[in-house]
C-alpha cells in the first residue's frame, strides 16, 4: 500500500507540473502575440490626410504636415506681404495605419500641386446694415472707414467692421474698398 501512495502522489505531482508548464507557456505566448501586435502597430501608425474630402496622402506624424503647411504660409507671406494669410480651411488629420508616409518636402509638393486657396483673417465692412466687401485685416477695414468719414464728414451712414476669415481672393484692396463706400453713399 505504502509503493501505491507513493506512485499515486508522484502522478499527482507531475499532473500538477505539466499544468504549471502548460499554463506558463500559453501565458508566454500570449504576451509573445500582444507584444509583437504592439510593436507592429505602433511602427505603422500615422495620419492620412484629407483636404473638403479628399485624400492627399499619409503622414508620420501630425508634426510633418504641419510644418509643410507652416512652410508654405511663411513663403505665401512674404510674397504677398501679409502676416495673416492661412493655407485652406478644411484640413483634417485622421488616425490610420500608413504604408507609404510623405516626408516633409512631399507634403509641401502634394499640397502646392492641389491649388489650395489661401485665406486671410481679414474684415467685413458694412455701411447700414449691408456688406460692402471685405479687406485684408481689421487695421485696413478700420482705416478705410476713417479715410471715409473724413472725406464724408456730412453722411451719416453707419459704418462697422467685422472680422472674418475668407478666401484671399474675395478681398479687395483700400482704393477699392473706399470707392465702393463712395459710389454706395451716393
Amino acid at each position: 500500500m505504502d509503493e501505491t501512495i507513493k506512485s499515486e502522489r508522484e502522478k499527482r505531482r507531475i499532473q500538477r507540473k505539466r499544468k504549471r508548464q502548460t499554463r506558463s507557456i500559453v501565458t508566454f505566448m500570449i504576451l509573445f502575440i500582444m507584444a509583437t501586435v504592439g510593436v507592429v502597430s505602433a511602427q505603422t501608425q500615422g495620419y492620412e490626410v484629407f483636404y473638403r474630402g479628399e485624400s492627399l496622402g499619409y503622414v508620420q506624424t501630425s508634426g510633418v504636415f504641419q510644418s509643410a503647411v507652416d512652410r508654405i504660409e511663411k513663403n505665401v507671406m512674404e510674397c504677398y506681404n501679409y502676416d495673416n494669410i492661412h493655407l485652406g480651411d478644411g484640413f483634417e488629420l485622421i488616425p490610420s495605419r500608413i504604408e507609404n508616409p510623405m516626408d516633409f518636402d512631399t507634403c509641401i509638393q502634394v499640397l502646392n500641386n492641389k491649388n489650395i486657396p489661401l485665406y486671410v483673417s481679414g474684415a467685413d465692412i458694412f455701411m447700414d446694415g449691408q456688406k460692402i466687401g471685405t479687406v485684408t485685416s481689421l487695421d485696413k477695414a478700420q482705416a478705410v472707414i476713417a479715410a471715409y468719414q473724413s472725406v464724408n464728414n456730412k453722411n451719416q451712414s453707419e459704418l462697422e467692421c467685422v472680422e472674418v476669415m475668407v478666401p484671399l481672393s474675395e478681398t479687395k484692396d483700400f482704393a477699392a474698398m473706399l470707392s465702393a463706400l463712395k459710389g454706395r453713399a451716393k
